[in-house]
Parts: structure tokens; C-alpha cells; sequence
């Protein structure tokens, strides 16, 4: 091999083990190694609980999703809402070359909570009758349901919530100018993972629901009441001048 060939095949490697080196330090440094524990915070609440006992029965009716069953009038309600969400409150960007920049968190909380729970009792009804009673204790005790669920899952979301931040801690971005958009995948892709068991939460919810909400209970609920009535005619089953149900 002739001298000035060597000396072309020696430029041909050097060129290209620089530019290797170039191109390659920012696409192969993980962003996940350099941040390997970011904070978790996790709040959760179930809100004040309202008594609303001044709704009258059509208007409840109308608030409910279920259709009641045959011979029934939905003269009680439990309501509430379900609120979830996920903030990378603070974050760490670190530059790699001027192609690649790590997107870190450094605290993400995450919030699973209910609010604005509301038990509602038909306006029609006597606050000393059985029904009104038995109505109140009836959707007291889907609240409770409800804040029971929320207490047996929420230790399985925070579960799955630390193993999906463990296998993505971070992301990578073309340049500081796209932190924003990386915060935002994060934030997506950390949902996503959360989705399923937050699924799973609300089938076992509506299951445990429907354990109080049938035929069978709203019967036996029925005749407890219809039996009282029978036994103490004088104790007024609605308000003085509000007509039976119908």
C-alpha cells in the first residue's frame, strides 16, 4: 500500500470515528440512569359530604343514570365525582448536544380523589317516616361503598404508578425549546399505564353498587317500612300537604 494511501485510509477513519463520536453520545446516554429516583407524591381526599333533603323527587329522577325497577320511584341518590391527575411539578433539562435534551422530573404528584359527594333524600317525604329513614341510611350506605373502593385501590394505583415512573423516569426531546412537549408525553404516557387499574377500580365500584341496588333489596327495604306503617299509622309518611308518590 502506496504512502498517500494509507494516509487517505488514516483521514477515512478518523473522520468517521469523530463523527461517530458525535452523533452517538447523545443518542445513546439514557436520560432514565441520570435520573434514577424521582419524587412521587400522592394525595387523595373524598370531599365534604352534602345532605340535600329539599330536591323533589321528579328532579332526583332526572339526576339519576339508572332507570329504577318496576313499581319503584328513585326516591334516593348518592352522587359524587371522580377526579384524577397527574403534574409534573418539577423538572430537570439537561442539554446532551445540541440534538438531544433530557426532560427529568425531578417531584411528580399525582392526584386520586373524589369531590362533591351528595346524598339525596325525595323533599316529599317526613323527616320521622320510616322512609325517610330508610332512604338516608340506603345512600349513606353507597357513600360508604364508594370511599371504601377508593380506600382498597388506592394502594394498587400508587403501586402501579411507582413501576411505570421506574421504567420511564425521563424523555428525551430534540432541544430545551421542546420541554413543554416532553412534559406533555410524560404526562400522557404515565396516564395511559394508570388507565387500566383505574378502569378495573370503577367495574369493582359499580359491582359492589349493584350488591344494594336490585329487586331483592329494594323489596326487602319496601316491607320493612310498609311493616312499620302498619304497626304506627300515626307516624306521617310525607310532609303535611304533599301527595303520595304516584
Amino acid at each position: 500500500m502506496t504512502t498517500s494511501k494509507l494516509i487517505m485510509l488514516l483521514l477515512f477513519f478518523l473522520l468517521f470515528s469523530t463523527e461517530s463520536r458525535a452523533w452517538t453520545y447523545g443518542e445513546f446516554i439514557s436520560c432514565d440512569a441520570l435520573n434514577p429516583r424521582p419524587i412521587i407524591t400522592f394525595k387523595t381526599a373524598y370531599g365534604q359530604l352534602i345532605h340535600d333533603f329539599s330536591t323533589p323527587q321528579k328532579e332526583i329522577q332526572s339526576k339519576s343514570t339508572h332507570t329504577p325497577e318496576k313499581g319503584f320511584f328513585t326516591t334516593g341518590l348518592a352522587t359524587l365525582n371522580t377526579t384524577s391527575q397527574i403534574w409534573l411539578k418539577s423538572v430537570q433539562i439537561r442539554k446532551l448536544d445540541e440534538n438531544n435534551t433530557c426532560i427529568m422530573p425531578k417531584e411528580i404528584e399525582v392526584t386520586f380523589s373524589y369531590k362533591d359527594p351528595i346524598i339525596y333524600v325525595s323533599s316529599e317525604y317526613d323527616y320521622n317516616s320510616c322512609e325517610f329513614s330508610q332512604i338516608l341510611r340506603h345512600e349513606q350506605t353507597h357513600q360508604r361503598i364508594n370511599k371504601l373502593t377508593l380506600e382498597y385501590f388506592l394502594p394498587l394505583i400508587h403501586k402501579t404508578l411507582k413501576k411505570t415512573i421506574r421504567e420511564v423516569r425521563s424523555i428525551k426531546v430534540p432541544s430545551p425549546d421542546h420541554a413543554q412537549e416532553g412534559m406533555k408525553l410524560l404526562q400522557k404516557y404515565y396516564q395511559i399505564k394508570l388507565t387500566p387499574i383505574i378502569e378495573e377500580y370503577k367495574k369493582a365500584r359499580e359491582n359492589e353498587q349493584k350488591k344494594l341496588d336490585n329487586l331483592t333489596n329494594y323489596t326487602m327495604e319496601d316491607k320493612l317500612c310498609r311493616e312499620f306503617n302498619r304497626k304506627h299509622p300515626e307516624k306521617p309518611i310525607f310532609k303535611k300537604g304533599v301527595k303520595p308518590l304516584r
